[in-house]
């Protein structure tokens, strides 16, 4: 290998470490931006020009925000996380007792059901809502947190799609050797196929966990409690309230966006993983 193509593979590894770079700064910088807002005063945020870096930090904003009358701002967050930890429960369970269904067993129309579950991921959410309020209201669980959970329980068709894809990669021969060896349905499910999609079912809890988290518009229609109410909401109304305090508010939505940011950071590799292999069918 000549001198001029080893620059020249040289300079293409630099040139493409730099346009990353630039990258990952032109995506960071809002995240840094949203951080660094909820340390500043309410005169540093409009400073002009603006100042990237303040010290010392104003922790206090995260006291006050927490503790701002007429808002109960652990309530809401203790809501929040009763709900999504409740309905992470029964999206695991539901999408991969459904998915373990279309891809382990056969069954006439299988194939055909599972494209009629997929093609319900196409229907807005804002068309069903008018229904089932009229539905919820009829049986008296309106301003109760069943109309928020209840969806999780019932199979969501992505997650499904997710676990199936992930379960047709195992090798048939597995089920072969477990109904020879005597295993029911339910051990062949529990005890050789789910565990051999772990990585998709933690990307499943992870999806689970953020659009529960941050799910808004049933919480809005359903709930009309503030003492039910979850933070995705309540964060709204704190912003009301606070029309010139936007420290504050900056301060209390990286308390909300806190939580699903660092399970995130941690859980990555597994969420990756999941993604990846939910998109291999063998």
């Amino acid at each position: 290998m000549n001198r001029k193509s080893i620059y020249g593979r040289t300079a293409g590894k630099i040139g493409c470490y730099a346009a990353l770079l630039i990258l990952a700064v032109i995506f960071v910088f809002p995240l840094y931006w949203f951080f660094l807002n909820s340390f500043k005063s309410y005169e540093q945020l409009f400073q002009y020009p603006p100042k990237f870096w303040v010290w010392p930090f104003r922790f206090a904003n995260y006291l006050e925000a927490y503790k701002y009358p007429a808002f109960d701002f652990g309530q809401m967050m203790k809501n929040s996380a009763i709900i999504t930890i409740t309905s992470v429960i029964g999206a695991v369970l539901s999408s991969s007792v459904v998915a373990f269904g279309f891809s382990r067993i056969r069954w006439r129309g299988r194939d055909q059901v599972f494209v009629l579950v997929i093609l319900t991921m196409i229907i807005p959410t804002e068309i069903v809502l008018t229904p089932l309020y009229l539905i919820y209201s009829k049986l008296g669980l309106l301003n109760t947190w069943f109309p928020v959970i209840a969806p999780f329980f019932f199979a969501k068709p992505f997650y499904t799609f997710m676990l199936r894809q992930s379960m047709m990669g195992i090798p048939v021969e597995m089920d072969e050797s477990a109904i020879v060896d005597g295993c029911t349905v339910w051990q062949r499910f529990t005890h050789i196929i789910l565990p051999q999609v772990k990585p998709t079912v933690f990307a499943v809890i992870i999806m689970a966990m953020q659009d529960q988290w941050n799910n808004y518009l049933e919480p809005l229609i359903f709930i009309n409690s503030n003492s039910k109410q979850t933070i995705s909401v309540g964060l709204t109304f704190f912003s009301g309230m606070n029309a010139t305090e936007w420290n504050l508010v900056f301060a209390g939505a990286v308390m909300v966006a806190l939580p699903i940011l660092i399970i995130f950071v941690f859980f990555q590799k597994y969420f990756i993983q999941g993604v990846v292999v939910s998109g291999v069918k063998g």
